[in-house]
């Protein structure tokens, strides 16, 4: 048990590093009334990266995950160097806007990372073996959490998916990529080298060509790039959004087939929840469809929910990394 003289010496030194604020006095127990004291929840702020929207966006969050501001690049399909450098001048833009210090960086990168913080492999960006969290830390001097997209977006749903705390979760995260994410009881499950990328499972006998050269890759058939059509390669994903609206294309079969593909992983780890993620969840039905698709492979299916967060969970994931960790 720490003295009172100890007890007012920590609360000075957080108070004096920003970290937690006076909220008035409490109840006397016989001398003078205690001073409270509660976290500042924007003593210090965490810049959260999400790699795998066009253009890319990052945003700024405080010590409660509340996002309080945002940033989007200015190339909608940055690769290699150019996509490095659209990260460091959104993180130093953050950086420099906000009124208190950094806790970390975050980033949800579409592509497979490994221990260290560093990219393997990300077709999306085009990137290689790059040391990403090294060359932020070395540059920024804050703690940095790199994760695959799908992974950091489960553990962000999780909590407003999950039916309890000790439920197992399947996230499907579907743009121009096709990858999951799995939570049980509360603990991510590692997908090792490859980030969950299921894109290039293969899933059917057709002629339609996937951009790896083979046929029958699943992102061939669901992914939803390929569903609006070549047009929407080189795009936004705002003007992806504009251009569903205005030709409305079915995704229904492309869910049916989701669902069928990942049906395995659903059975082999008794998932109770699947919840579909990315743009793909934009649109209507696709969770009856997804479910469906279950059904034709398994004659039963968990329950299959839309994302609840939306473009924002790769972003609130991120974020949630750093929190936990520091």
């Amino acid at each position: 048990e720490l003295g009172r003289a100890t007890v007012s010496e920590i609360a000075a030194a957080l108070i004096s590093e920003g970290l937690v604020v006076e909220v008035g006095r409490g109840i006397s127990t016989g001398g003078k009334p205690p001073t409270l004291v509660e976290l500042d929840p924007d003593g210090r702020f965490v810049v959260a990266v999400d790699l795998s929207i066009r253009p890319i966006g990052a945003a700024l969050l405080n010590l409660r995950g509340r996002i309080v501001s945002s940033v989007q690049g200015k190339t909608v399909a940055p690769q290699g160097r150019d996509a490095f450098e659209e990260v460091h001048r959104l993180v130093a833009d953050l950086i420099g806007d906000a009124n208190a210090p950094a806790l970390g960086i975050g980033l949800g990168v579409p592509g497979a990372v490994d221990d260290d913080g560093g990219v393997i492999e990300s077709e999306h960006l085009g990137w290689s073996a790059l040391p990403l969290r090294d060359q932020l830390e070395d540059v920024y001097g804050v703690p940095t959490y790199v994760a695959a997209d799908a992974e950091v977006a489960a553990i962000a749903e999780f909590g407003r998916s999950a039916p309890s705390p000790n439920s197992s979760m399947l996230y499907l995260k579907v743009d121009d990529r096709v990858a999951v994410g799995v939570v049980a009881a509360g603990r991510l499950h590692q997908t090792g080298d490859r980030g969950g990328d299921l894109t290039h499972l293969h899933v059917a006998d057709t002629q339609r060509l996937c951009r790896c050269g083979r046929t029958g890759c699943l992102g061939s058939l669901v992914s939803v790039a390929e569903i609006l059509g070549s047009g929407a390669l080189g795009i936004s994903t705002e003007a992806r959004r504009r251009m569903a609206a205005d030709a409305t294309p079915d995704f229904g079969e492309a869910a049916r087939i989701l669902g069928t593909a990942v049906a395995p992983i659903v059975a082999s780890l008794d998932i109770d929840v699947v919840v579909v993620g990315g743009q793909f969840a934009e649109w209507g039905g696709v969770a009856d469809a997804v479910s469906s698709g279950m059904r034709d492979a398994l004659r039963w299916s968990p329950s299959v929910v839309e994302s609840r967060l939306g473009q924002s969970a790769v972003v609130l994931g991120a974020a949630g990394q750093v929190l936990s960790g520091e």
